[in-house]
């Protein structure tokens, strides 16, 4: 995460009880992710606020090369610890802001993930991270966004303060509000489904095929964002 942009917390947050807290989120909730992700063998990939390293246990062994990148040292030092103990040697995890990783790493990555991150920055920040993630990216190369969906029904609730937000969720967005910045940042050939919550609240993924209310019951956003070749232009 960039550290230099304005959020809900401070960089503090994310280095105390909260990675702790991060620690006892399901795995599950990325590998079902997989069918979705077109990685190759000898891809390079980068996985930007990259936190313990989670995603690294479900790729690692689907792609080349691997990168995680987070402004958050105990989230790093968690990461590591997280890849030795489970014997994974093709990643490394580096303590970076996002925007100061991609000017040193322009047209790099052939893959690159932002895993519940986005509803984390607000509009401006957003713009600057993802013009930069875009940068990092190779021509053709794609990047995969998992995040809440502003729509659902929960996230409603929040808003009109029913529920309490999360405090670090400060921008949970919705597919139309995605797309329209994706684009503005470069990014073509979006493809953004509504896939179901990955804890208890997946039961409850029927209500998204209900009509008039269907928006109302789709809990979650995965989008992939192509970065096309000039050719392609």
């Amino acid at each position: 995460m960039k550290k230099d942009h304005k959020t809900a917390v401070t960089k503090d947050f994310y280095e105390g009880e909260y990675v702790g807290d991060f620690e006892r989120q399901p795995v599950d909730r990325l590998r079902r992710l997989l069918p979705l992700l077109g990685l190759g063998k000898d891809d390079k990939v980068v996985d930007f606020a990259c936190g313990n390293g989670m995603l690294a246990d479900v790729i690692h062994d689907r792609v080349g090369d691997y990168t995680g990148v987070d402004f958050s040292r105990a989230f790093i030092a968690a990461a590591g610890r997280r890849a030795e103990l489970l014997g994974i040697t093709n990643v490394r995890f580096v303590c970076d802001d996002i925007v100061r990783f991609c000017a040193r790493h322009r047209d790099t990555f052939e893959k690159a993930f932002t895993m519940d991150f986005s509803e984390h920055i607000s509009d401006d920040d957003f713009m600057s991270i993802y013009s930069s993630i875009f940068g990092s990216l190779k021509e053709g190369g794609t990047l995969y966004i998992h995040t809440p969906n502003g729509d659902y029904f929960i996230e409603t609730l929040k808003r009109i303060g029913i529920l309490r937000q999360f405090p670090e969720h400060i921008a949970v967005r919705n597919a139309p509000r995605y797309r329209e910045l994706l684009e503005k940042v470069g990014f073509r050939d979006i493809t953004i489904r509504h896939i179901a919550h990955y804890n208890v609240l997946k039961y409850l993924h029927f209500l998204s095929y209900l009509p008039f209310v269907g928006k109302f019951g789709k809990a979650r956003l995965f989008m992939e964002c192509r970065k096309r070749a000039h050719r392609d232009l």
